[in-house]
């Protein structure tokens, strides 16, 4: 069939509606193909074609897997009514962006339009989203997926431009679906949800709330464990949500692991029946083992959770986390859901002794509440205020330095004039 291409152009007989399988494979002369009478292309059959630049096939049926794979200087197709478009079909097409995939497609492989230039996709038809189907697409941007009950892992995974996703029925979003999707921030999931793999999201919205419908959540599945994030769950899923916190890291040495204050994950434990929070959780994803089995050993079956484990081991064994075990002692104090008397005054009292620096931190975060929980708690002297007060004014953090200024005015009994010009 090779002697068919003439001057880089290859134009198929009439009576010719099949091409077998790795015809015209890694074929440099090629450069344009009209197969406008073809019905089957094989696999592989222009795989890396590496100068085709276009393919006209309006009649193709079934496009085989790998057909186009690594055609690196396709730019255009035109795709009639076609049924099928085999596994990584045109994967690695860089420069290829399809305007419409067709709804006439019923079967679509893996990874068939992978690390291609497609901007925006519509595949609203279609129950489930193949695996790996647009993986590493930086230019995509929107997607249509509102028919999909399944989404299949690595689905969108590495689309770093792609901010706007329509869901619809969603039961299983798999693992990586929507990994290192940087730009798309998820504020809402459906309520048909049922299972969340392994690193689905990148980011989502603070405050974002896993739908009661939800059975199954996976490892770090809404987000890298340095992004600090806030998750609502409900009760029913608590014991569950262990399994956000496995790891399958190995470390040569104990030394050679950071544990990152980021790592903190928040999480507020709803009543299924209220909606009412029954429980707040400072939680941490990048721990040693021995804390990570203590941490994950702490969600009960009867989807309670072990508080006591946070205040004892977790809080103990972060003793050198200086950062980690600040915050764990904030929040601690500031939620105190099953925290004893006891605990609480030891909170407090390691609040009091570390006060100079959680409060610099405070400013650093503009967390007034913070500050406000300090005062309250009178952790605020003449002797520290004065100097926490001038590196707020140096940041420039006018609330907090105007909360602050009133903690002085109160402490020193004299009102600041710095007040009105705040």
């Amino acid at each position: 069939m090779r002697d068919l291409i003439i001057n880089g152009y290859l134009e198929m007989p009439g009576d010719i509606t099949e091409i077998k399988d790795d015809a015209f494979a890694k074929n440099k002369e090629l450069r344009h193909a009209d197969l406008s009478n073809v019905r089957y292309i094989g696999a592989g059959a222009f795989r890396e074609c590496s100068n085709l630049e276009s393919v006209t096939m309006s009649n193709a049926v079934v496009i085989g897997p790998r057909a186009f794979e690594f055609c690196k200087s396709l730019r255009s197709i035109t795709i009639g009514d076609v049924t099928e478009i085999g596994e990584a079909a045109f994967s690695f097409c860089g420069m290829l962006d399809v305007p419409s995939i067709p709804r006439s497609v019923t079967k679509l492989g893996a990874g068939a339009f992978s690390h291609t230039a497609i901007r925006r996709v519509d595949l609203n038809w279609m129950g489930e989203i193949p695996p790996s189907i647009l993986s590493f697409c930086t230019s995509l941007e929107y997607a249509d997926i509102s028919s999909a009950r399944i989404i299949g892992k690595d689905a969108f995974a590495g689309c770093v431009s792609l901010s706007v996703v329509r869901f619809g029925p969603v039961r299983k979003i798999g693992a990586r679906a929507f990994h290192r999707c940087g730009m798309l921030e998820i504020s809402s999931l459906p309520d048909t949800l049922e299972e969340i793999g392994d690193d689905a999201f990148s980011l989502v919205h603070d405050g974002i709330t896993v739908p009661k419908s939800v059975r199954s959540i996976g490892k770090d599945c809404f987000g890298p464990i340095e992004r600090q994030k806030k998750i609502n769950i409900y009760k029913s899923s608590l014991h569950e949500f262990r399994n956000y916190f496995r790891d399958d890291r190995t470390y040569i040495d104990e030394a050679d692991h950071f544990y990152l204050w980021e790592s903190a994950i928040d999480v507020t434990v709803l009543d299924d029946q209220t909606d009412n929070a029954v429980g707040f959780l400072p939680l941490y994803s990048d721990l040693n083992s021995t804390l990570r089995e203590a941490l994950t050993g702490a969600f009960r079956t009867d989807n309670s959770f072990d508080y006591s484990v946070l205040d004892s081991v977790l809080f103990e064994g972060m003793g050198w986390n200086q950062r980690g075990k600040d915050r764990l002692a904030v929040m601690r104090s500031r939620h105190p859901y099953e925290l004893d008397d006891s605990c609480r005054a030891g909170y407090i009292d390691y609040l009091d002794k570390h006060s100079r620096r959680i409060a610099r931190r405070a400013v650093e975060d503009k967390d007034v509440e913070l500050l406000r929980f300090m005062h309250d708690n009178g952790m605020f002297s003449k002797d520290n205020i004065s100097g926490i007060v001038d590196y707020s004014i140096s940041l420039s953090a006018s609330e907090c330095t105007a909360f602050l200024l009133e903690c002085q005015s109160e402490l020193n009994g004299q009102y600041d004039p710095l007040l009105e010009e705040l």
